[in-house]
């Protein structure tokens, strides 16, 4: 072979090699080793977690930590995202919006987290600040802020618009006068009640009455008469749970048997283990699958839990739950983000979803068009007196109330 057709073939050679070398080399980098974005390194993602650990909402908050190390556990085993393990630093926020405000400019400013999981009543402490920085945040939806800010994510919403499923429900089990029984310790609770009955009267059901509680410093037995005295056949409650057994051990010593009660909260069998029957017959509200209906998506959830978070002995609670879809939500933001990820990307990212249904733990949402919207199709299931639930409706649809019908 002449000479020159030899170096030919030997610089091709070695070029075709240079470029499979690179290629190799190129494969085996980190996924975005050279990415600038806070929280955001080779190897990892750091993530904040606003929470009440302290203050009068720690123990009804009590097991979304638990649920956020199960998720979290669950995509680290997994591979993590592009790479990237998933990690977090946590501040108490102790249910207050001062606390909440100081928690969340620490995680971002001090340690530079990239975004934030909220499982807090208090986020509009906070949800300003986070909102002119683009910061991811994703959780619980219990104030108006994740209404209105486009980078707050939930996978359902209990401000904002209104649906008439409540009402819808309450009127097919013969409820035709309600009372509404809250909290005084929390503009967010109050106003989740408001919404409730806003659905019970766009059905016709009217609204006699509406008394606050607050433990350990009310009388449980007066509160009691004072609902009996109401004469509504309703009672809708968003009282803490674990605050509220304590209320309607009280009830059959008025003669007062509403034919529907339903609770905001409380689908936790640990809850009904320690109320010692008190919670027989209160309805609870689902925004996801209950636990009752099983298949594979339930069954993924509980081995989850039991793998990463054992320290809940009992997770089919409904606040875990709720937590463990919301983390999944934001990884959900983290794998449409890219591999190298910015927070307003992520947010752009995510809005731009328009099927999440979590693995089929909730029916597909159009995150595009889901931001305030009610959630309109909800399971219902009750307590029974063996310290379990019945699914009463596993997918009852109302429809959404125009701005009119609101909380007002």
């Amino acid at each position: 072979m002449p000479r020159r057709r030899i170096c030919l073939v030997l610089t091709v050679v070695l070029l075709a090699l240079g470029a499979l070398l690179g290629a190799c080399s190129s494969g085996t980098q980190p996924a975005a080793a050279d990415c600038d974005t806070p929280g955001v390194s080779a190897d990892q993602v750091r993530l904040g977690l606003l929470y009440p650990d302290s203050g009068p909402t720690a123990s009804s908050l009590a097991a979304v930590r638990a649920a956020v190390d199960a998720r979290l556990g669950l995509a680290n085993a997994g591979g993590g995202i592009h790479g990237r393990k998933i990690v977090y630093d946590w501040r108490d926020d102790q249910g207050t919006t001062e606390a909440n405000a100081i928690g969340a400019r620490d995680l971002i400013e001090g340690k530079q987290d990239f975004g934030i999981l909220e499982y807090s009543l208090a986020a509009d402490g906070s949800a300003g600040y986070l909102a002119e920085r683009d910061v991811p945040v994703a959780g619980l939806a219990a104030s108006d802020s994740w209404s209105t800010n486009r980078n707050m994510f939930s996978f359902s919403y209990t401000t904002g618009s209104v649906s008439d499923t409540y009402g819808t429900f309450v009127k097919s089990r013969g409820g035709t006068r309600a009372v509404l029984l809250t909290t005084a310790l929390s503009t967010g609770v109050s106003d989740a009640g408001g919404r409730i009955a806003a659905s019970l009267r766009a059905v016709g059901i009217p609204v006699v009455d509406q008394l606050s509680y607050t433990a350990n410093a009310d009388s449980p037995a007066d509160l009691a008469r004072r609902l009996a005295a109401t004469g509504a056949n309703t009672l809708i409650t968003v009282v803490g749970t674990p605050d509220l057994p304590a209320v309607l051990r009280e009830l059959p010593a008025t003669g007062w048997k509403p034919k529907v009660i339903l609770s905001a909260s409380g689908y936790d069998s640990a809850l009904l283990a320690g109320a010692g029957g008190a919670m027989t017959g209160v309805v609870v509200p689902v925004f996801y699958r209950p636990f009752e209906a099983g298949g594979a998506p339930i069954a993924g959830y509980l081995d989850a839990m039991t793998r990463f978070a054992p320290q809940i002995a009992k997770p089919r609670q409904d606040l875990a739950m709720i937590a463990y879809i919301d983390t999944d939500l934001f990884l959900r933001g983290l794998q449409e983000a890219g591999a190298c990820p910015t927070r307003l990307g992520f947010v752009d990212a995510l809005r731009s979803v328009r099927s999440y249904d979590a693995g089929g733990l909730v029916s597909p949402i159009d995150l595009s068009t889901s931001l305030g919207r009610a959630t309109t199709c909800l399971a219902f299931v009750q307590a029974n007196a063996t310290g379990s639930f019945d699914v009463l409706d596993e997918r009852l649809c109302g429809r959404e109330l125009p701005a009119s019908g609101g909380a007002g």
